[in-house]
This record gives C-alpha cells, structure tokens and sequence, in this order.
C-alpha cells in the first residue's frame, strides 16, 4: 500500500512540474473589476429617490413623507398618501411612508402596476400561446408555453384560474386589484359552458351523421339486392299442372289443363 501511495505522489508531482514548465513566460490575465457587481445594477437610493422641483440633485431624499413642508399633492408623486409606521407612538415627526393607490407601486408611487384584468384576458384567450406571461414580463416561460400549446391544455386551465383569482406577480411587481371577483367567475363559468355546449353539438351533429350514413348504406344494400336477376328472370317463368279435381279422367272445370306457376 506504501509504495501505491508512493507512486501517486511522485505522479501529482510530475504532472505539476509539467504544469508548471508549460506555463513559465507566460502572462495569464486574471479577470479583475474595479466596481462591484451589485453597483452596477441601479441604486436603489436613486431609483427611488425623491426631488423637489428647481432643487439641485444633491438635495434628493428617499422618503418623501419625511421631508417638511411638503405638500400632500407632491407627496407620494401624487399616486398615494403617506402613513404612520407606528400610530401608536406620539413624536414630532412620526415615521411614516406611502401608500400607494390601487395602479401604483414602489416607494414613490411611481411605477404603474400591470392590469389584473389584461393579464386575465390574455390568459382567457391566448393563455395557450403564452400570452399573460408575455404581458407579465416572463417571456422565457411565455416561449415554453407556446411550444407546448399551454402544456396542452393543462397549464392553461390553472393560469386562467391564478390571474383570475387574485393579483399575481409580474417582473417587479403584483398586478392592480382591477378585475371584480364576480365577473371572473362569471366570465369562466360561461366561456366553459360554451365550450361544452358546442362540444356537445359537434358530439350530437357527428352521431345523427353517423345514423345516416348507416341507412343510406341499408337502403343502397336493399335496392342493390332487389335489382339483382334472380333465377326466374335467367330461366323464364315454369309452370305445372295443377291438382287433380272431381271428374272425368281427373278433369274438371272448363275440360283444359291450365298451368300454374311454378
């Protein structure tokens, strides 16, 4: 086992001194950055900050419910109204942030939400191509969607009932509360009883076709057989004497044999 051990040694040696010959003049570049990854997306004290007009920008401050003499009108942008953080706790100048109205979002009331009743739509009658999550902002989700006809069927049933339901998540934010409870349910109950209806239709129209197309079968079935020559037209009419009766020599009557058909 020692000399095994040995052996593996002396090997990760070599292959490290052959390394390390291969690599000798040359000048490798390490990758270096001199701002870090998370500054180079947007800063969140400047997305969200807020400015007074003719003010310069050094003079930003991020909540715009703490800043004194301001008005109501400007606090929020105008989309919302500022609230105490903590009602309850007596100061000068409460804590407070904003609330945003039903279409608005972040902390500034800025950003306009995404409409409940499109993405409910969008999910109602383009569901099976994608469309909500298009309209939501996932367009990788969207594709596989597509491809797959609203995982055939089934995906799109459940993301007709999610949208409907309640507000869901776009990219950044949740949807507007827009869409009333009850026509979701009334809108879904009627687009699926249609559907059935039409359904049962085609169902009901496919089998009076089928019946049909038995009897017409039959009939030409029947008529072919009775325009079939049988025997009698082939041969020609047989005939054969009748039944002896009461008589002379088996005659009665009018004294002639008169055939019958056979």
């Amino acid at each position: 086992m020692s000399a095994q051990l040995l052996l593996k040694w002396v090997a990760v040696l070599a292959a490290l001194a052959s390394l390390s010959i291969t690599l000798s003049g040359c000048e490798v570049e390490v990758p270096k950055h001199h701002v870090g990854n998370w500054r180079k997306n947007p800063n969140y004290l400047v997305s969200f900050q807020y400015l007074e007009k003719g003010k310069d920008i050094t003079a930003a401050q991020l909540n715009s419910c703490m800043i004194k003499d301001v008005p109501a009108t400007m606090q929020c942008s105008g989309h919302g109204y500022c609230k105490e953080w903590n009602p309850d706790l007596v100061s000068l100048q409460p804590l407070s942030f904003c609330v945003c109205n039903r279409d608005w979002a972040d902390p500034e009331c800025r950003t306009r939400r995404k409409s409940q009743i499109t993405a409910f739509l969008s999910s109602l009658f383009g569901g099976f191509l994608g469309a909500d999550y298009f309209y939501l902002g996932f367009p990788l989700w969207g594709a596989v969607k597509l491809i797959t006809l609203g995982g055939l069927g089934f995906w799109w049933l459940v993301d007709i009932v999610r949208t409907g339901a309640g507000p869901v998540y776009a990219y950044n934010y949740r949807v507007a509360n827009d869409l009333p409870h009850w026509v979701f349910v009334i809108s879904t109950v009627t687009l699926f009883a249609m559907i059935g209806f039409l359904v049962s239709l085609e169902s009901y129209l496919s089998y009076r076709r089928q019946k049909r197309d038995d009897v017409m079968k039959l009939q030409q079935s029947e008529e072919s057989r009775r325009l079939a020559p049988g025997a009698e037209e082939l041969e020609g009419p047989h005939y054969a004497v009748g039944p002896e009766r009461g008589g002379f020599n088996g005659f009665g009557g009018y004294g002639a044999v008169l055939g019958r058909p056979m």
